[in-house]
């Protein structure tokens, strides 16, 4: 499950500012439908740090049963602005207010942060925490992902974790942010790769792949046209799942986050 600590003497927006300056929040440019920080507050004092990679109903009521009371996410509940989306929004709000579930989201913070983020995340998971990396994958002008060189790996080996990653992940952590489904992969690139490009969620800009020389892109998902140039470029993707490709920065971030006042 979600919930990975108790805190006592800290209240939501105490402990919003905490992970706001841990993941430099002032200084990223995010989407507009980001609003990166505090979404949902309370008066009271935060017991229990929990984590999802989306603010949606199911995950609410969840925190709500487990008894979280400051639940991190990625993707936080201002995305999108139609009339349907206002309505979903307000229910979810509404929701989280009447369980007592402070919500703190962070979107690209999260993706590019260099040890609790996303990225990076991902990058160690896969084995390759050891590599030669420089920062790559440009979003509202950051680096939020990772470029690695250096070595020669096997396509067929790194789609084997991306798969094993993500079903050992599945019954562990549950609804609240679980691998399902398979990993996609085009293997339109060479069969040893040499330069890896690593961003979570999802990513398809293949003019910076080019230009960066990567033979093979590891994200979460692209869309069809995307995919239809990869392999006219002779590039691989390894698609693990928009979703399932960002559970390691809200996890770690909580994990901060439950032990950061601890005792106070």
């Amino acid at each position: 499950m979600g919930g990975v600590g108790y805190k006592v003497g800290m209240r939501a927006q105490e402990l919003a500012g905490d992970c706001d300056r841990i993941l430099d929040t002032k200084k990223f440019r995010d989407y507009p439908g980001a609003k990166n920080g505090l979404q949902v507050s309370h008066g009271r004092q935060v017991k229990k740090v929990g984590w999802a990679v989306d603010a949606d109903l199911e995950s609410i009521r969840k925190a709500g049963k487990e008894k979280v009371d400051f639940l991190i996410v990625h993707h936080g509940l201002f995305w999108g602005n139609s009339t349907l989306d206002r309505k979903m929004r307000s229910r979810r709000i509404r929701e989280a207010k009447r369980l007592g579930v402070a919500i703190y989201s962070s979107h690209l913070p999260l993706d590019a942060h260099p040890e609790l983020g996303n990225s990076i995340g991902l990058l160690r998971a896969l084995g390759l925490g050891h590599t030669k990396r420089k920062p790559f994958g440009m979003a509202m002008g950051r680096a939020i992902g990772w470029k690695v060189e250096g070595g020669r790996w096997k396509v067929r080996d790194l789609v084997k974790k991306a798969v094993l990653l993500r079903s050992s992940h599945t019954e562990r952590v549950g609804s609240f942010a679980g691998f399902e489904g398979r990993v996609q992969v085009i293997g339109a690139g060479p069969k040893i790769c040499r330069k890896i490009g690593i961003v979570t969620g999802g990513f398809g800009d293949l003019d910076q792949v080019v230009k960066a020389g990567i033979d093979t892109l590891i994200t979460g998902e692209v869309d069809y046209p995307t995919e239809v140039k990869a392999k006219e470029l002779g590039i691989n993707l390894i698609l693990g799942g928009h979703r399932e490709t960002e559970v390691f920065g809200v996890r770690a971030l909580a994990g901060i986050a439950a032990v950061q006042n601890r005792g106070q």
